[in-house]
């Protein structure tokens, strides 16, 4: 039986979260022996992980941060990086291939070197474009554009050490495949598991009583600088001077939540922020929800998002910011409405949604014929793993 490494910085990969490692890795276990490598500390929760009560992996230790956007950081994922490299180094026997999802860079670049001294066949899964999907969020993104620039050129070699290139979104493939013009190249979406969901929402005892005179607006996630609240407490604002009855759930926590609950109380706006939620309760939340927000600052270079898959799963209606296959996602299969920062903004849209609900509440059932179409986890991750040993065409 052939074996694989699979490295990834961030996620674990228990059945009670939607990551992208426990996809690729359960996908991947059926077929082959595999060994998942990640790191003790959870980004999200800004923690070190419970490891006693994960599944078997080999848990690297790093330094704690507080912030997402950080010198702790970044200097948390080199300790990674390192520890990464001397742990592979030491291996007895090495593996048939070793896949690193991206990012960091610093890690996928280690696993490249690695690969390319012992003839290991080396795959890279890109799900974000770092560095520049940092670029937007800082104040000060020319200086921080030159000092990334060691940074790129790392994120440029790796991307150049790859046997197969397998992303996220056609934008990140496309992108990464201008370093590497030999390599296979695959789209693989984040991707839904309807069954997992439906189990999830059963786990889960979250239970709330919602008027049936008001409509329901979510976003679920982060609250941190790389989304833009002002639009969102902007867009409640609006809707609340027009006379509309809603509530809108921020199901997640971060640096943001002050700022956000200040505003909140200022205007008087019917917010609830639930907190950091484990993902069962998190999905329980949404669940309750009619319309959900998806958006990024403008300028992002994201394209395809975490929760975009939840929001789909659970037949939201969807506002969405992001250009490109989101948006088309959306236009094609009438799931949603899409917005801008230069005509039509969020306010405008999440009105006309909200005045006019019973025209577009039939509108969420769309979201099945999506999953089908492009979204359905078990088709498409088998698609992606058959690419792992696969040496002959380029499958675009």
């Amino acid at each position: 039986m052939n074996s694989i490494i699979l490295i990834s910085a961030f996620g674990d990969i228990s059945h009670l979260r939607n990551s992208r490692p426990f996809k690729i890795y359960s996908a991947l276990a059926e077929r082959y022996k595999v060994c998942y490598i990640t790191s003790d500390f959870d980004h999200w929760a800004k923690d070190y992980k419970n490891i006693a009560n994960l599944p078997q992996a080999t848990y690297l230790h790093v330094s704690a941060y507080e912030r997402s956007l950080s010198f702790r950081r970044i200097l948390s994922h080199l300790q990674f990086a390192y520890a990464l490299n001397r742990y592979l180094n030491e291996l007895k026997e090495v593996p048939d291939v070793i896949c690193c999802i991206m990012p960091t860079s610093t890690s996928a670049y280690v696993c490249g070197r690695f690969c390319k001294k012992n003839g290991i066949r080396f795959v890279v899964d890109v799900i974000d474009l770092w560095p520049d999907s940092l670029y937007p969020i800082t104040k000060f993104s020319w200086l921080f554009k030159f000092l990334c620039y060691p940074w790129r050129k790392i994120t440029e070699k790796t991307y150049g050490y790859a046997d197969v290139i397998t992303a996220e979104s056609m934008k990140y493939r496309d992108e990464a495949k201008k370093y590497n013009k030999k390599a296979i190249a695959n789209c693989t979406y984040l991707g839904i598991n309807r069954q997992k969901i439906g189990f999830l929402l059963k786990q889960s005892n979250v239970s709330i009583l919602k008027p049936t005179d008001e409509l329901w607006i979510c976003y679920g996630g982060h609250l941190g600088k790389s989304y833009d609240f002002d639009a969102i407490l902007a867009a409640l604002l609006y809707i609340q001077e027009k006379g509309i009855k809603y509530k809108c759930l921020f199901v997640g926590d971060g640096e943001l939540r002050e700022e956000i609950e200040t505003f909140a109380t200022l205007h008087q706006l019917n917010i609830y922020i639930t907190g950091v939620q484990p993902y069962a309760d998190y999905l329980k939340y949404l669940s309750f929800c009619d319309i959900a927000i998806n958006v990024f600052k403008e300028n992002t270079k994201v394209v395809h998002s975490y929760k975009f898959n939840d929001y789909v799963a659970l037949n939201l209606f969807v506002l969405n910011s992001l250009m490109g296959e989101t948006a088309q996602m959306i236009n094609e299969y009438k799931i949603g409405l899409n917005f801008d920062f230069k005509e039509y903004f969020l306010k405008d849209a999440l009105y006309e949604v909200c005045s006019n609900w019973e025209k577009y509440e039939a509108w969420k059932d769309n979201n099945v014929a999506l999953i089908d179409a492009l979204l359905d986890e078990k088709k498409i991750y088998g698609n992606m793993i058959d690419l792992f040993l696969y040496r002959n065409n380029d499958l675009q």
